[in-house]
């Protein structure tokens, strides 16, 4: 019982220790963000257990020790508890999950008033310091314990796929399954109390039927979480050690593209100026150069603000910001501005189906998106032509396609056309300008609002792009 006890215990402070002291804050995932509660919970549990165990060896020791055991029983399932919360609401929050509910359920104001409820309602019918130990481990503990196995069993569902979700998802589903054993453990692992279900089940019980104390059970679960979130800790510290390096070659060729961008229309400009002033021409011949000189400012100017866009992008407290949008009146309002520029390659608008929806988010940002893949239709399509429209609710998200008739993408090349600074010139026409921020800033966008974005070659020829924003209700 001893080295049960005492590996109980040291399994959880090993997890505490490496959560707490391995930096996981980096990560994009929002688990590796919240874990230090998990760590918090483990070394506070692993004194609960050493506790437990020093007042098994010296028992005259135990009215001295229970009260301690008591207080850091209760904040460590208080840290369990949160961290579960946290797990559940993140994993569930998709309106198209089955669990959903839980999503509702587990806000704090509502969990919390019932979880204080049961507890104090326990500790004042049953008010010895066994029953109330049993009763944290009724609340706290088992629905804590309960809800986290069954949050990180599907929370790697809920992440956007990487290399790293999927080396991550094995590792949340066994501490998943391990953490649903805990809670089913925690409602035995109790003394024997004045009220179901500890009246009938509790240590003494589980001994007397199966012979082994239920200790070595919970002791075994804490092995299998402590052995998973130490693999989950190391691809955690991958990703951030990769995420450096990826950042750092991609402000360099960030930079180098910006220069470049930038350095074409000055170079253009300051050659027709120079040739504008080595000898007199007509007025005819200088307004040509200004005209050529205005394209390049108007070039230049759209430039910065694609980049100021991007800047914008990546505040973080850009979600706060949202609001319910009428996606459909913001895509009306993008199709409008855009008319007159299609009329001039005598492009049809064909909108086959538009739905009233509503989405979360910014109506600049949303209609940014909308105009920069309808201008992006435009530009590549051929005169006379039609562009295709379409907003529809689609398991839960606003559903927008748009498709054009032009010459496509090359299929090895499609993966790269949100890749700042990229332009397909091989299968769309070399004779267009751009400089292929706008494809860029519109993935940014959509993941800004929890979306996805996927373009596709139309046959016999064209491009469509689909673009999945999740609707508010």
């Amino acid at each position: 019982m001893e080295i049960i006890l005492f590996v109980y215990g040291l399994s959880f402070f090993i997890l505490g220790v490496l959560v707490l002291f391995v930096r996981t804050t980096d990560s994009a995932i929002f688990f590796a963000r919240k874990i230090w509660l998990l760590g918090i919970f483990a070394i506070l549990h692993a004194f609960v257990e050493w506790i437990f165990l020093y007042m098994y060896l010296y028992p005259q020791y135990e009215p001295l020790l229970s009260p301690l055991k008591f207080t850091l029983l209760l904040f460590s399932y208080l840290f369990l508890f949160e961290f579960s919360r946290f797990i559940v609401r993140e994993s569930f929050k998709k309106q198209s999950s089955k669990l959903h509910f839980l999503h509702t359920l587990y806000a704090a104001p509502v969990i919390y008033i019932i979880s204080l409820s049961s507890l104090l309602s326990l500790i004042l019918l049953h008010p010895s310091l066994d029953d109330a130990i049993a009763a944290i481990r009724y609340t706290y503990g088992f629905f804590g314990s309960l809800f986290l196995g069954v949050g990180l069993y599907y929370y790697g569902e809920s992440l956007k796929k990487s290399e790293y979700v999927e080396r991550l998802k094995i590792y949340f589903k066994i501490p998943g399954v391990a953490f649903i054993c805990y809670a089913l453990l925690a409602g035995i692992a109790v003394s024997p109390t004045h009220y179901f279900p500890g009246n009938i089940i509790n240590t003494v019980w589980f001994l007397d039927t199966f012979g082994i104390p239920v200790q070595f059970f919970r002791a075994l679960c804490a092995l299998v979480i402590t052995i998973c979130s130490i693999k989950a800790l190391q691809i955690f510290s991958d990703e951030t050690h990769l995420k450096m390096l990826q950042s750092l070659r991609q402000i360099k060729r960030f930079s180098s593209d910006v220069s470049h961008e930038l350095k074409t229309p000055l170079t253009a400009m300051k050659g027709e100026l120079e040739v504008a002033l080595k000898e007199p021409r007509t007025n005819e011949e200088y307004q040509s150069i200004l005209y050529s000189n205005l394209e390049e400012v108007d070039t230049l100017q759209s430039i910065v603000k694609n980049l100021l866009m991007l800047t914008y992008l990546e505040k973080e407290s850009l979600k706060s910001k949202f609001t319910q949008q009428n996606v459909d009146d913001v895509l009306l309002k993008a199709i409008e501005d855009l008319i007159v520029i299609g009329s001039q390659k005598n492009i049809i608008f064909e909108i086959r189906e538009l739905e009233n929806l509503i989405v979360i988010g910014d109506e600049i940002l949303l209609k940014t998106v909308f105009s920069n893949l309808i201008e992006n239709a435009i530009k590549y399509s051929p005169y006379h032509t039609t562009i295709f429209i379409s907003l529809t609710a689609l398991n839960h998200m606003a559903h927008f396609r748009i498709e054009d008739e032009g010459n496509g993408i090359d299929e090895e090349k499609l993966h790269l056309i949100f890749e700042r600074f990229y332009r397909a010139d091989d299968s769309r026409s070399k004779q267009i300008k751009g400089f292929g921020l706008g494809l860029s800033i519109v993935q940014q966008i959509v993941d800004v609002h929890d979306g996805t974005i996927t373009v596709k070659n139309r046959h016999p020829q064209g491009l469509e792009i689909n673009v999945m924003l999740p609707l508010a209700f």
